[in-house]
């Protein structure tokens, strides 16, 4: 894949504003590239799109649209105030500088900070008070004022990876199955993630995927311990809620070891991305067989060491990634084989060594 494709895709989208609920310039902008690309989509009821490349569903990959962000639900002057979405911790909410977008056009309305927030009864941000140099609308939406796109050697910087990141690599990934003619694939980007999977719920509710069909989550997860940007993407073994399908491990674990024997370039890890909790766990708890594969993320959810910052990746990540997906989709015939295999390895011993337990 060519470096520039990807730094192209991720220039345009990363620049587009988005939060839970409002993702419709996201959406818009994927499936005109959709389009382009000739590769089918549909929306259903709750705006979630699911992209085909034909055939019988055997395997989705999914991603969100939005990012923790606020609507605007009162406005008077310069005075606002806002409805907060999305997991931050409250100590970094005061004196944050916000930016607000014109709910119609996505445009900047306005440009402000927080005067003060609210809290639920779980002690996190339900509300907040802004002070804004221009006066704003009721629906009209923000974020934090960060920098839309910045690359600095091999890393992105941007207001909002998480989960744009993971859309633009399912797009990637979608476009060169496209050209490969791999059947049975479905990419999936969905909205209001961020304030509690409220388009995956409607989703799996609504029956848009058969029970059979395989699902991979495609995020930008926090980087823990043990995980590195530039190290590849993570085969996610399990997130903050739960543990994913052994025979998804395997079968990822096996495809990404060949992967990398193959390709010098083409670098994995492995870890529970405990971080948070991504859409593969409602679509496990739902009967699917479910696993993950995370871009390791810098700054998750745009909480720095003492403040609001910037969200980055490596490009290297997210160019492994949708090659690693691109593998995944087109081997998932190997998907029971990798089991046994698992299973051959561990027994391997037992009809060598496995009598000498009688000589006790």
């Amino acid at each position: 894949m060519a470096d520039i494709e990807v730094i192209r895709l991720l220039s345009n989208l990363l620049r587009l504003p988005t939060a839970p609920f409002h993702e419709r310039f996201v959406s818009a902008f994927l499936r005109e590239r959709l389009t382009a690309a000739r590769i089918a989509f549909d929306r259903d009821a709750y705006g979630n799109i699911v992209a085909t490349t034909g055939g019988e569903p055997a395997v989705a990959l999914v991603a969100h649209m939005d990012h923790p962000g606020f609507d605007i639900v009162g406005a008077s002057g310069k005075q606002a105030e806002a409805a907060w979405h999305g997991g931050v911790d409250a100590k970094y909410f005061r004196g944050a500088r916000v930016v607000v977008y014109d709910r119609e056009s996505g445009r900047v309305s306005a440009r402000g900070s927080v005067a003060k927030i609210r809290k639920n009864a779980l002690g996190r941000v339900a509300t907040m008070s802004l002070r804004v140099n221009r006066p704003v609308r009721s629906g009209d939406f923000g974020t934090w004022d960060l920098v839309p796109f910045r690359r600095e050697g091999g890393r992105i910087h941007t207001k909002g990876a998480d989960d744009l990141v993971g859309c633009a690599a399912i797009l990637l990934t979608l476009k060169q199955l496209k050209r490969r003619g791999v059947a049975g694939v479905r990419g999936v980007f969905t909205r209001g993630e961020e304030q509690g999977f409220i388009g995956t719920l409607g989703m799996i509710r609504g029956g848009a995927l058969p029970q059979t069909a395989k699902i991979i989550s495609v995020e930008t997860s926090k980087a823990l311990p043990g995980v590195v940007l530039g190290g590849g993407p993570v085969i996610r073994l399990g997130d903050r809620a739960s543990m994913f399908d052994h025979g998804m491990v395997y079968f990822m674990d096996a495809v990404a070891r060949d992967l990398a024997q193959k390709e010098r370039r083409f670098h994995f890890q492995r870890r529970v991305m405990d971080g948070g909790t991504c859409e593969a766990t409602p679509f496990q708890l739902a009967g699917h067989i479910s696993g993950g594969v995370a871009i390791p993320l810098h700054n998750y959810h745009n909480q720095g060491k003492s403040r609001i910052g910037a969200e980055a990746v490596a490009v290297a990540d997210v160019e492994n990634a949708t090659r690693l997906l691109v593998e995944l989709c087109g081997r998932l015939h190997e998907f029971d084989r990798a089991a046994e295999d698992v299973k051959k390895r561990i027994e391997s011993g037992w009809e060598k060594y496995g009598g000498r337990l009688t000589d006790v």
